[in-house]
């Protein structure tokens, strides 16, 4: 739906919003165009929403603002712009365009490319060792400059993310991802099956999301079941090498793309407990902040980019082994901490990881940077 409508901007592909009177300057954005196609069904993931309040935030401010794809490698910025913002690739390019008062922006939803991409090899690498198979790398991110070239950069993300880009020294301000989805607390949930039940919920790019580490642990754990909430067979490669985990393991299902908003969800979180996801490298995966919202105890590595204080549980490696570990110690719990554990993660995210927070804060962001440009 959304690509059909997306050609309309074919012929005119900047989105131009203006201010109230006349304005200061121009902002232009580099991020997605999906939030301002009339008609587009924006829910499933958080960037259409943030990146819609992160254009009327500087609107607000009395600029206008041109936004543009990320992909769009021939929009240059007019003369009068005062703050560029990009998520990844378009900053280095703008940069020699821009005047030097010009404030630059890196809005990073992920972490540094190197780490990213570092990180995807090694998992793929593991595959080819564990398997014999070697897959094809799908979510590998394009070398850039954007943090050195960069004033400052928000980022979506944890320390962990952060830490990635601190070796360019530039000051960075968190945003806390916000959430497509919420959901009222489940008042009865029969844990002893529960405990037992595990969902892994992701995109594409199955090794870079841990998928292939879920698939041979459970697999080993005929004990425990696992719900994939996906589509792992658009990957035709990682398909045919995990053909036997996905169509024959009796403790596996594979439930395949679904809406977090259908009754189908609805059931997976009255009889699941946990969700497992031992992504290599994200900014803040969104899958762990809708799970948590649904009361499903995060069971993930460091390398998600999402705190798990007390409530979640860590996957200490990224190896088949160490989701093993991780699943036995969860199901070994006993049940009245799971219920505290369930909760306390709930309310977490609907404090932190919601959508009036993040306008909130980027609100904030945006008119410290303002008051910068001069």
């Amino acid at each position: 739906m959304i690509k059909r409508l997306l050609k309309s901007f074919k012929r005119e592909p900047v989105v131009r919003l203006k201010p109230k009177g006349k304005p200061r300057g121009v902002v232009a954005i580099s991020y997605i165009l999906e939030p301002f196609v009339a008609g587009a069904d924006l829910r499933g993931h958080t960037n259409a929403f943030e990146c819609e309040q992160i254009a009327h935030a500087y609107v607000d401010l009395g600029f206008s603002v041109e936004v543009v794809d990320y992909r769009n490698r021939t929009y240059v910025p007019p003369a009068e712009t005062r703050v560029a913002i990009d998520i990844h690739s378009n900053l280095e390019r703008w940069d020699r365009e821009l005047a030097p008062a010009c404030r630059r922006i890196l809005h990073a939803t992920g972490a540094h490319w190197l780490t990213w991409n570092t990180a995807e090899f090694e998992r793929l690498r593991a595959v080819f060792e564990r398997r014999g198979k070697c897959l094809r790398a799908r979510r590998t991110a394009e070398p850039s400059r954007a943090i050195e070239v960069c004033d400052k950069a928000s980022v979506i993300g944890n320390e962990w993310t952060m830490g990635t880009f601190a070796g360019a020294g530039k000051p960075m301000h968190r945003v806390l991802l916000s959430s497509a989805y919420t959901y009222d607390w489940l008042e009865e949930r029969d844990w002893d099956r529960a405990r037992k039940a595990f969902v892994w919920l992701g995109s594409f790019g199955m090794v870079h999301k841990g998928l292939d580490l879920a698939l041979e642990a459970f697999a080993r754990m005929p004990e425990y079941s696992l719900t994939v909430c996906g589509r792992p067979e658009k990957e035709g490669d990682f398909f045919e090498a995990y053909r036997s985990e996905l169509t024959q393991c009796e403790n596996i299902r594979l439930a395949g793309w679904t809406d977090l908003a259908s009754p189908e969800f609805e059931e997976i979180r009255r009889t699941h407990g946990g969700m497992v996801y031992p992504s290599s490298s994200e900014g803040c995966a969104g899958s762990i902040v809708h799970c948590a919202h649904a009361g499903l105890i995060p069971i993930v590595t460091r390398e998600t980019g999402f705190d798990i204080g007390t409530f979640g549980a860590r996957i200490e490696r990224g190896s088949v082994d160490a989701v093993c570990e991780a699943v036995h110690r969860f199901a070994q719990t006993p049940t009245a901490e799971l219920k505290e554990r369930a909760r306390a993660g709930w309310e977490f995210v609907r404090q932190t990881h919601n959508r009036e927070r993040f306008v909130r804060e980027y609100r904030e962001f945006a008119a410290a940077v303002i008051k910068e440009v001069r």
